[in-house]
């Protein structure tokens, strides 16, 4: 989840100076994006024989807390950690999902090329 939200602090940041041609041609792809990262992973998957999960758990650290009257003293607190586990996956069921989003990826570029159209059509350069 933190690394969406760094992904979309660092997308919004770059898309600052953008004009609004330039953002409604990043919404356009957005579909587009997903659908390669989906393909990404799943090929990966297939090249490794088995999928990756990511895992949130609680870790129990000892440090320096604050009390009640501000002092510093030892203490145990709970943090989240991920951890990657390796999750066993039906090689012959991945290959099928990554035909079915191939095929879905063909029919999106066709559908973005037509938004991207509009937008340049609707924000012409100047």
């Amino acid at each position: 989840m933190a690394r969406r939200a760094l992904l979309a602090l660092g997308l919004a940041a770059a898309l600052a100076g953008c004009s609004a041609r330039d953002l409604c041609i990043a919404e356009a792809r957005s579909d587009l994006r997903t659908l390669d990262r989906l393909i990404a992973e799943t090929r990966a998957t297939i090249a490794r024989g088995y999928a990756v999960e990511d895992r949130t758990v609680p870790e129990r650290i000892f440090t320096r807390c604050r009390d009640a009257d501000g002092e510093l003293g030892p203490c145990w607190v709970t943090v989240p950690r991920t951890e990657r586990r390796p999750v066993t996956v039906d090689i012959a069921e991945e290959r099928r999902k990554l035909a079915q989003l191939e095929a879905r990826r063909a029919e999106e570029a066709a559908a973005a090329a037509e938004r991207i159209r509009r937008c340049r059509a609707r924000y012409p350069a100047g």
